[in-house]
């Protein structure tokens, strides 16, 4: 977590996760998550409780040792799934067109949609697609994240609580490994502010 160094805002422009380009101003006292970046010149990146994302120089950022990760926005992501839902499935996306020709799942936005408001037959479909591979099994994998996200604790500890054990252990091993900006260890992470999930996961 950070802040911003010195009195003045900040206002970046950044992009939302699902959204498109978006700008924000950061104002003194607000936390945010933070991530220098290798190659940025002294950039980090940062992402804001509001669920924008931009980079901002280095020399503005004070951190904030051991104050615990706020929780990523991805509200974004649920309006755009719910706006491509009814668009034509195109070849340039992979997940959704690999889900739809080789897989059985006619509509991915569809079934993202009625999974993340806990549909379990949805969620069935969703999970029947784990085994897709290349870009489409990456992209599956990064919407998996999106979609804990989205549907919220309550209503992804219950859709697992329904699954299989096999299920649940899959997907236990699958947040263990899973890396992606700006949370490296997604563990700690998932029980602070996904508890429930915690729980059935990996216990108390």
């Amino acid at each position: 977590m950070a802040t911003i160094n010195g009195q003045d805002e900040y206002t970046i422009s950044g992009s939302t996760e699902c959204g498109g380009e978006a700008t924000s101003t950061i104002k003194p006292g607000e936390r945010f998550i933070a991530r220098e970046l290798s190659h940025g010149e002294g950039h980090w990146e940062v992402y804001l409780k509001s669920g924008i994302s931009g980079n901002i120089p280095g020399n503005r950022i004070r951190v904030l040792p051991g104050e615990p990760l706020a929780k990523l926005n991805f509200a974004s992501c649920k309006k755009e799934w719910r706006k491509l839902q009814s668009q034509r499935i195109k070849t340039t996306d992979p997940v959704a067109y690999s889900a739809k020709k080789y897989h059985r799942v006619a509509n991915y936005y569809k079934t993202l949609v009625q999974a993340s408001e806990g549909d379990a037959k949805a969620f069935a479909q969703f999970n029947s697609l784990f085994h897709m591979d290349g870009e489409a099994g990456e992209g599956h994998e990064e919407t998996t994240w999106v979609l804990l996200h989205v549907a919220g604790d309550d209503t992804f500890a219950k859709l697992l609580a329904g699954q299989s054990s096999g299920v649940r252990e899959g997907y236990a091993a699958f947040f263990a490994g899973f890396e992606i900006p700006p949370i490296s260890n997604p563990k700690p992470y998932i029980k602070l502010h996904f508890p429930k999930t915690y729980a059935i996961l990996y216990g108390r």
